[in-house]
């Protein structure tokens, strides 16, 4: 008897770790977070009060409900040394949250900002995997 439980424990165990294994390879599993980094080098010339208008229209953003986390700062590395980058990175529960996101009016607003005073922009999203 003891063994047929021991061995039906150990099936049970081996089933829920291939489930949340497999959640996690999909990320269905509430624990993972998707990150979205923008990464905006401006244009020589760009007006500080256009790059403030646009990291003040990012942080009010982040009040969003769909935002668990958001994070900016100003790239400091010394191979861009003479370029200006900011650097925005946001955390969403999920693809359809960050959808949720992009559809406020406030969003929208970013391009007509940034595109005027951008000389790059690069957007990474990925899944957190910790």
């Amino acid at each position: 008897m003891k063994k047929i439980l021991f061995t039906l424990s150990m099936i049970v165990a081996a089933i829920l770790l291939f489930e949340n294994n497999t959640n996690a390879q999909t990320n269905n599993s509430p624990s993972n977070l998707l990150r979205h980094i923008v990464i905006i080098t401006f244009k020589t010339g760009a007006s500080a009060d256009s790059i403030k208008a646009l990291d003040d229209i990012y942080t009010g953003l982040s009040k969003n409900p769909f935002v668990k986390d958001f994070e900016f700062g100003v790239n400091v590395s010394a191979r861009d040394s003479g370029v200006v980058k900011h650097v925005y990175v946001t955390t969403f529960a999920s693809k359809e949250d960050m959808k949720s996101y992009a559809k406020f009016p406030e969003y929208a607003k970013l391009f007509k900002i940034s595109l005027p005073v951008s000389d790059d922009v690069t957007v990474v999203d990925y899944w957190i995997n910790k």
